[in-house]
């Protein structure tokens, strides 16, 4: 187990300011991670999306990786429920500069980072001694998955640098917000007139 009151555990000093979060819930997220490990999931998310189990979005398929792994474990370690927060500033230990490492974005449900990162914090030990450790391994294990089901254990080609996708959801969710913000503009501004 690492030491909970190691500084770089929850020191707001570093930690810098509380994310951004949409009016629909969702957020860009970033994970220290190696550059080809998220090219190889975006291969494997573009070869697979139009399959009855693809994702029609990288973000998507991410989401489905950790909400099934935040399921689980909860399942398994904390009678379903959620674990208690992690602290705010909590990630783990500062990996030092790699040239295959860099950070990457997914767009997420705040809630499901939020319980991803209560679950790290929950049950992190040395094998997974930062929140990116944890996304790492998720990714290798969903990588190789989706090429031993869909490419016969080979990787799949890389995804071209501007394949991005449409979640027709999130644009319906989007959409739906932007629906009542206008009729509550609109009611305001009759009220005033």
């Amino acid at each position: 187990m690492t030491d909970r009151d190691a500084p770089h555990v929850d020191d707001q000093a570093v930690s810098g300011p509380a994310a951004r979060t949409t009016a629909t819930g969702y957020r860009s997220v970033s994970y220290y991670l190696p550059a080809a490990l998220h090219a190889r999931l975006k291969a494997a998310w573009w070869a697979t999306r139009d399959c009855p189990d693809g994702a029609p979005t990288l973000s998507a398929l991410v989401e489905g990786i950790f909400l099934e792994y935040v399921t689980r474990a909860e399942l398994e370690h904390n009678d379903g429920q959620p674990f208690p927060p992690a602290p705010r500033g909590a990630q783990g230990p500062r990996g030092t500069a790699s040239e295959g490492h860099r950070l990457v974005a997914y767009y997420l449900p705040a809630d499901l980072h939020a319980r991803l990162k209560a679950t790290w914090w929950a049950l992190r030990d040395a094998r997974t001694p930062a929140l990116s450790s944890v996304v790492e391994t998720l990714f290798v294990d969903s990588a190789a998955t989706l090429e031993q089901r869909h490419n016969h254990d080979a990787p799949f080609p890389l995804a071209p640098d501007s394949a991005r996708g449409v979640n027709r959801a999130a644009a319906v969710r989007q959409g739906e917000w932007m629906r009542r913000e206008w009729e509550n503009r609109r009611g305001e501004s009759s009220a005033q007139g």
